[in-house]
């Protein structure tokens, strides 16, 4: 075979990458590509597999052992989503691209997902003016670091806001702002903000009109958003999404919660449901978000993404957060690792 496909990830990550080496043992018997699964742990003991094929295409996952370790580690220094978390994901994947390149020299390589594009979406304020840039609808940014501003904005024109940490992701660290209604996921005790050190714990609490809280937190690497003004359905609150693979949506996964929650992630409690949900609006609205997925994914020069995306009351698409490395859904309820590895198969890798 002149084609291989390296899948390369961590044994930590059993909600996409384990699943995916599963589903190849399960279904490959492939007469057009030879596949190879790897970890990142072999890679830095210089173990990678040898490969004989001219083209090598390489799908990446994501790293949760050296995260866990060297990022999000215990007793990490500042606030969850840092600028730190950002600069140390980024020279990790310029190791594993220089490493990569290295070990198979000589091939022609392609990248499901370029490793120096990965990062990119970790940065929100970056992502969003990427987005801005090639006209894709995102919630209006808001750049003042005074507080006065903010309250003036919350209490005086009646908006509502979320300040989210520029560097973050799974819905941590996130403070909403209304009118009488403060919430945050973080914790503030003796005038410092604290993070939960954990993927888990994350709950909201009520800090309505804590001034002090509020000034501590505009010091922080944080970006600030008005909330999408969301299409009301069933008493809930939801989101979309957009599993796209290059110019295709493989899967749309509705997230909802209960109607006074702050997010939809599934991380923050939310829930998935089932394609039926998509049926409660107009296919011209779903269609909309499609393409809104389909033109994020190029605006953001990745060829594999979970797009989160919004549905305003005046039926525009909003993006939310782009993912290069999403979690997939449950397996039960659609395999997208069987999807994936079909595509893969297909294209012509030349």
């Amino acid at each position: 075979m002149n084609t291989t496909v390296l899948v390369l990830g961590d044994e930590s990550d059993w909600e996409s990458y384990n699943l995916f080496c599963k589903q190849l043992q399960k279904q490959h018997h492939s007469k057009k590509l030879n596949w190879v699964t790897a970890t990142y742990d072999l890679l830095e003991k210089d173990k990678l597999p040898v490969i004989n094929s001219d083209i090598l295409v390489i799908y990446l996952f994501f790293p949760f052992t050296y995260w866990d370790k060297y990022i999000e580690k215990e007793g990490y220094e500042g606030v969850y989503g840092n600028v730190d978390f950002y600069n140390k994901f980024r020279v990790f994947w310029s190791e594993i691209h220089r490493t990569l390149r290295k070990a198979y020299r000589g091939k022609k390589i392609r990248f499901i997902n370029h490793p120096l594009k990965i990062a990119v979406d970790r940065d929100k304020e970056f992502t969003k003016t990427i987005l801005s840039e090639n006209k894709i609808n995102i919630p209006l940014p808001y750049y003042t670091r005074k507080y006065k501003d903010i309250l003036k904005l919350v209490d005086q024109e009646n908006k509502k806001l979320f300040l989210k940490v520029r560097y973050g992701s799974m819905g941590k660290g996130i403070t909403y702002l209304e009118k009488g209604n403060w919430k945050t996921n973080f914790r503030f005790e003796d005038g410092g903000i604290i993070s939960t050190r954990s993927d888990y714990g994350w709950t909201f609490i009520d800090i309505t009109d804590n001034v002090e809280f509020l000034k501590e937190l505009l010091t922080k690497d944080i970006v600030i958003e008005e909330a999408v003004d969301t299409y009301k359905l069933d008493d809930i609150i939801f989101d979309l999404r957009l599993y796209v693979f290059y110019d295709e949506v493989l899967y749309i996964l509705p997230r909802t919660n209960e109607k006074n929650a702050v997010t939809a992630n599934i991380s923050q409690g939310g829930n998935e449901r089932t394609t039926r949900f998509l049926k409660k609006f107009p296919k011209n609205i779903i269609n909309k978000a499609v393409k809104g997925g389909i033109r994020t994914r190029k605006a953001m020069d990745v060829n594999f993404a979970g797009v989160d995306v919004m549905i305003s009351t005046d039926f525009k698409i909003y993006v939310i957060e782009l993912n290069a490395l999403p979690g997939f859904p449950k397996e039960s309820r659609f395999n997208l690792s069987k999807r994936i590895i079909q595509r893969i198969e297909e294209r012509k890798w030349n």
